[in-house]
């Protein structure tokens, strides 16, 4: 019998942790980190380090001294039945890691395992030597026989690890794998009892530094950002696709037409990965708090944007306008101007780098006649 591999992916939104056990557990981790199948006789292991640089073989001693302090020792030997190495894995970047265990299923002695990072992940998507020792104590957790957390967990094992370093719901799940008493010295290895299984640690795609930008010239959304573990993003506005940019050296950038105030949201296939909401690219409106309608003149006390050009029109016309707005601007506008008629009147603001706000009806006012809102 021959198991499936298992895939697994995540798109978990995570915080970095720089030290051993810092993170408390979110509601979403599993408080012991699940078990798999196999196992070693004991709580310790026997390791044989294949690289070929000095880097990597300090990688490799962080990782398992992670996993002494955490209380499973891993002793490095010239031969051992797992080894561990790094890869050029440039033909698929969706993988950070994997590790391959061939075991007896009947027993759950483990009797080989292949325990590898891969290199052009980490050099294509800038990951730190930190980031690369958490992949490194990820996949030794698969190898000392504990599986995945949630997708959004914060633990080693998250799926899609990238962040975290060994936390105390992966110190229980080893415990829990290591709770009993066993000897596989007398038990022999039936070639048909033995099976192999992968557990691949996959990339987690994640969008950066996004800014934004409005051009009143072209009427275009300018959005640049940082993009991890993706070569093509999409963007979607209103729900519809408008435009995909591959992603160069890790940056991206859209230049995009368009009319309304709605949603954009950068995905990775039907993954969304961030959403931009008009407050992001857009001025927000202006507030009216008081109005005043007398014999000559109008009065309107507005709270908008400081530094914001305001424009007042009538029926599509501007008939006002004010540069560099304080945060509470008062407006005054005589009678003649509005042809002795307060209907159709609007305010809308604008500021540097922004889109012009969504225009706010005033309210249409008789003579000696205020209206105050307070917000």
């Amino acid at each position: 019998m021959r198991f499936p591999k298992r895939i697994f992916s995540t798109l978990a939104t995570i915080s970095l942790t720089t030290s051993f056990g810092l993170l408390s557990a979110n509601a979403s981790t599993k408080a012991t980190t699940p078990m798999l199948g196999y196992r070693y006789d004991k709580q310790a292991a026997n390791y044989q380090d294949l690289s070929s640089s000095d880097y990597y073989k300090d990688v490799w001693n962080n990782a398992t001294a992670s996993w002494k302090k955490a209380g499973f020792t891993w002793t490095k030997a010239a031969t051992a039945k797992t080894t561990v190495s790094s890869y050029d894995g440039s033909s698929d970047m969706t993988l950070a890691g994997y590790n391959s265990v061939s075991y007896n299923k009947s027993t759950g002695e483990i009797t080989s395992s292949k325990v590898r990072i891969n290199r052009a992940v980490f050099e294509k998507y800038n990951y730190t030597k930190a980031e690369r020792t958490n992949v490194a104590e990820h996949e030794l957790g698969h190898a000392l026989g504990i599986g995945h957390n949630n997708t959004d967990s914060v633990s080693v094992m998250n799926p899609a690890n990238r962040y975290y370093t060994i936390q105390a719901c992966d110190i229980n799940g080893m415990k829990a794998r290591y709770a009993t008493t066993t000897t596989f010295d007398s038990v022999p290895n039936n070639p048909g009892e033995i099976i192999t299984v992968t557990e691949y640690l996959h990339v987690q795609p994640k969008i950066t530094n996004i800014t934004t930008n409005y051009s009143s010239q072209s009427h275009s959304l300018i959005l640049k950002g940082r993009a991890i573990g993706i070569e093509h993003l999409t963007l979607t506005y209103q729900g519809k696709k408008v435009r995909t940019v591959n992603v160069k050296s890790g940056q991206f950038k859209f230049a995009q037409q368009f009319k309304g105030y709605g949603d954009f949201k950068l995905m990775k296939g039907q993954q969304v990965l961030a959403t931009i909401p008009s407050q992001q690219y857009a001025t927000p409106k202006v507030k009216v708090t008081s109005a005043e309608r007398t014999t000559k003149d109008i009065y309107y006390t507005l709270i908008g944007s400081r530094d914001a050009t305001i424009n007042i029109a009538q029926n599509g016309q501007v008939i006002k306008t004010i540069k560099n707005a304080s945060a509470t601007t008062k407006v005054f506008i005589p009678n003649a101007k509005i042809k002795n008629s307060t209907r159709g009147l609007t305010v809308t603001q604008r500021v540097t780098n922004k889109k012009t706000s969504q225009a706010v009806q005033l309210p249409p006012l008789k003579v000696n006649i205020k209206q105050v809102t307070n917000f």
